[in-house]
């Protein structure tokens, strides 16, 4: 059977205009235009904001439908990645969504490169819309593992040459002198310079830079003291010198004769805030206007616009540096817009005409979000000033858009508001038991609705509690469930700080959100497009997983009509569902969920049940990685900016190693760099080069054993066995295995004949499995035949196929010690940075939730952080601390 999901809102009104259409009319189709284009927005809970390789990153997934803030049953699945700082995909995630609720976890193995990474969260149908309102958090991840070095790097000119000054040195500041440190200009996968160079003795460096290469990120390559190779990566810069400062004019123009708006956002060369005094001159250099910038580089001045008159500004800055701005010159005909947003009650908005366009004609005042009107009224245009208010209470929180509109329904002017309805807090306390605690000690934390006839009874929530002691991060101004879901969701551009503006929510900054959502773009509906049909979605909201692929004859392009393909389940090979394929050979079986690594077997026959056909599964496609928003937080020398979180994590390690809760891929890694290798076929595959791995096993070493999977069972150093499939000690991962360049199914080992192989090679350390991107995840295993000819061919008969789609990814649970007597679960020494993890609080009809823990070893002040939204969309944070000592 075939089955198609198609999840789009297709509408025409015949002989539709808006010089005919009544209020009601038009009302109607911006409900179905919201509808069609129905708004997901997804929240990343995570216990904390920045991490170390060998940690683990726990998150509590948030899905939430429309500006209302619902949360959602559109849909099923949700995706969570992390992106490294050259942009590929190291870990994804599928998990799936109940009633917009979900949960996991992303392991950072040591074989990952210290820098800034991306987490991004998004769902299929959110891929329809732009990618810039995925969810997305920039996680600086440092590496004292595998890497155990710091660089430290510094832009630098000296007689018009530019370049990289580069430090190396050890954790314990040691210079690594003498190093060679091979380099690589790298744009998008393209390398577009090369070279290597040698540390001095204090373990300085420098790489040259030109036109082509300065703006290019940078790949470094080098052996560490124990000779593991060790990868780093320099974000570039931005070569201009100077501070610079932007306009914005309320509503977008300036209008003579009336008292108009402008709002200013000062920068550093690097994109991020440069707080300065801003002076607002006319021609004749006479002070119309003055503000100092908050700390976040944005202000305003009101000011009327004299006809005929220029303006310029003049910006100041905190290192006494100056640049200029001409302000847009103002328009002979035209409207402008002035908004009061910061009375308690009521949103106030003064609509200006130019004397030309006082033409009686009616004029709408519309608040919405994307076509969802919550407020509308209507004046004629009889005066030069119309004034319209609307009261808040009637208005969801976040940003919302005021649209003037003609008799046409036509936009003359726009602007966005921020609005918080105190009605869409979430009202739950949060408290603890004891406000001094001492180290292993129990802690209980209550969690109760501070309305107990409120519909805050059924909210789903979750708790963080680390030791702020060892947290290097500004926690009051990383992104929350506020900033995320009422700003970050809908507007463009970067935001930075955005727990700046929500550090205390009984006082919203209203003020410096005005003065933001001024100098940012918005998500919004183009009122000029109304009349035309939606089109079809590219990407369908997805009810569970699917499997989709083309039926082709045997060794050509034509497709198989009508093919009948089945899906078997390898775990039961009763277990099958079947469809047809269409008159194109293409074929789907969609709202499947199966866990992740689960072997299916895909088999095809045509019309007349022959079966000399290839089946071809279709590969999974992800949204681009190579711009975010978020860019301008990335970092260099993540080690060195968090050398005292590396060294917290190694001592803590080493408990956990002892107690076998990681495993001690180091040592295991030492150990092999200094072997000697044998030597591998000259016909391999290996993309790093014949025998440049972590082991070679070549065919004598194979001559003694009946099958391959036996022999390299025993031989192979951190890699096991599971039903025949090889996994990474390193985390447990499943390895790739590459015959002769292609890569095949780990369990087809037992297939290929052990004479065929003239050599194996195991890839697991950064430096050899970094080449092969996302497939080297997990390590891999390189097998070279003795002819190195195609040998999967031999084991693929026709008309099936083995595939191993991504499946569901089970959460796993937060480790929590018990320091109660008899209790097995303890560290004897606790050194946790990550105190506890809580993502599954459910306040029922009671009101009243609890959870404990233990503190660890350490005296500091604990946080605790609560998060969460209920049914009615209500959403909320609280944090409260207490000392241990």
């Amino acid at each position: 059977m075939q089955r198609f999901l198609i999840l789009f809102l297709f509408f025409v009104v015949p002989g539709f205009s808006f010089s005919q259409s009544s209020v009601d009319e038009t009302m109607k189709i911006l409900d179905e235009k919201s509808t069609a284009n129905t708004q997901e927005k997804i929240y990343l809970h995570t216990d904390k904001a920045s991490y170390t390789t060998g940690e683990t990153i726990w998150f509590k997934l948030y899905s939430t439908i429309g500006a209302e803030n619902f949360l959602s049953n559109f849909s099923k699945i949700a995706y969570v990645q992390l992106i490294d700082p050259y942009k590929n995909i190291v870990k994804e995630v599928k998990i799936p969504v109940l009633s917009g609720i979900s949960m996991g976890d992303v392991l950072l193995t040591d074989t990952l490169t210290e820098g800034s990474y991306h987490l991004r969260a998004y769902t299929n149908w959110m891929r329809n819309f732009d990618e810039a309102y995925f969810f997305d958090r920039v996680i600086n991840i440092s590496n004292g593992r595998s890497d155990n070095t710091v660089m430290s790097s510094t832009l630098n000119q000296e007689n018009n040459q530019s370049f990289y000054t580069i430090s190396l040195k050890t954790l314990a500041g040691n210079p690594l002198s003498k190093t060679s440190v091979q380099y690589i200009f790298n744009d998008k996968g393209k390398t577009i310079d090369k070279g290597k160079e040698t540390t001095d003795e204090n373990g300085v460096l420098r790489i040259k830079l030109s036109e082509k290469t300065k703006n290019i990120p940078i790949q470094l390559s080098y052996e560490n003291q124990t000779k593991n190779t060790v990868k780093k990566t320099i974000v570039p810069k931005n070569f201009e010198s100077k501070n610079s400062v932007q306009v914005f004019p309320e509503g977008g123009s300036l209008l003579p004769d009336f008292l108009n708006k402008v709002a200013f956002k000062s920068l550093r060369p690097d994109g991020l805030a440069a707080p300065a005094s801003i002076y607002l001159f006319n021609r004749n250099q006479d002070t119309v206007g003055h503000v100092k910038t908050n700390e976040l580089g944005m202000g305003s001045i009101s000011f009327i616009v004299e006809k005929g008159q220029s303006y310029s500004a003049k910006a100041i800055f905190d290192d006494q540096s100056t640049t200029s701005i001409d302000l847009p010159a103002s328009a002979t005909s035209g409207y402008s817009i002035m908004v009061n947003n910061f009375n308690d009650q009521k949103i106030y908005a003064q609509v200006n005409l130019s004397e030309d366009l006082i033409q009686n004609k009616p004029i709408y005042f519309i608040v919405q979000s994307l076509g969802k009107v919550f407020y509308i009224s209507k004046q004629n245009s009889s005066k030069s000033e119309l004034v319209f208010s609307a009261s808040k209470a009637e208005f969801p929180s976040g940003i919302l858009t005021i649209s003037i509109l003609n008799e046409q329904f036509k936009p003359l002017i726009e602007r966005a508001v921020f609005n918080f309805n105190r009605n869409g807090d979430l009202p739950v306390a949060l408290s603890v038991d004891n406000q001094t605690a001492k180290p292993k000690s129990k802690v209980t934390t209550t969690i109760h609705a501070e309305n107990t006839s409120d519909s805050v009874f059924y909210t789903f929530l979750s708790a963080s509690v680390v030791n702020m002691k060892k947290i290097s991060d500004d926690l009051n101004a990383q992104p929350n469930i506020y900033s995320d879901l009422l700003l970050n969701a809908d507007l463009k551009g970067h935001i930075e700080s955005p727990g700046h503006y929500f550090e205390n929510i009984e006082q919203i900054k209203l003020q410096e959100l005005d003065d933001l959502v001024l100098t940012q773009g918005w998500r919004k509906i183009n009122f000029n497009e109304l009349a035309t049909a939606d089109s079809a979605k590219a990407f369908v909201r997805e009810e569970g997983l699917s499997i989709m692929g083309y039926a082709r004859k045997l060794g050509r392009k034509a497709p198989v009509p009508k093919a009948n393909v089945k899906l078997i389940s390898t775990v039961n090979v009763m277990d099958y569902i079947d469809t047809l394929a269409n008159d194109e050979g293409y074929f789907v079986f969609d709202n499947l969920l199966f866990p992740d690594s689960v072997k299916f077997i895909l088999t095809a026959e045509d019309e007349k049940g022959k079966k000399n056909i290839d089946i071809f599964a279709e590969k999974e496609t992800y949204p681009s990685t190579l711009k975010n928003k978020n860019s301008l937080l990335e970092k260099n020398d993540v080690n060195e900016a968090y050398l005292a979180d590396i060294n917290a994590s190694k001592e803590f390690f080493a408990v956990l190693e002892n107690k076998g809760l990681l495993p001690k891929s180091i040592e295991i890694e030492e150990v092999l760099v200094r072997r000697e290798r044998p030597k591998a076929s000259p016909n391999s595959a290996n993309l790093n080069g014949p025998g440049r791995a972590d082991q070679v096993i070549t065919a004598e070493d194979l001559e003694t054993c009946a099958t391959l999977e036996m022999c390299l069972a025993g031989r192979l150093t951190g890699v096991v066995f599971q039903g025949g499939i090889p996994f990474s000690t390193r985390g447990m991962t499943q390895m790739q295995v590459v015959l002769d360049g292609m890569y095949i199914e780990g369990d087809q080992l037992s297939m290929v004949n052990i004479n065929d192989i003239q050599s194996v090679e195991v890839l697991r350390s950064p430096g050899y499995t970094a080449i092969y991107g996302s497939y080297g995840g997990g390590g891999l295993l390189v097998l070279t035949s003795k002819t190195g000819a195609d040998a999967i061919r031999n084991y693929t008969p026709k008309g099936i196929l083995t595939i191993t789609p991504q499946g569901i990814t089970p959460a796993k649970e937060f480790y929590k010690p018990v320091y109660e007597v008899g209790s097995d679960k303890t560290y004897a020494t606790d050194l946790r940075t990550t105190i506890h993890w809580e993502p599954n609080i459910v306040m029922d009809k009671s009101g009243k939730v609890e959870f404990d823990f233990y503190t660890s070893d350490e005296a500091g002040t604990y946080r605790v952080t609560l998060e969460g939204i209920d049914l009615n969309g209500k959403i909320g944070r609280k944090i409260v601390e207490f000392e241990v000592k």
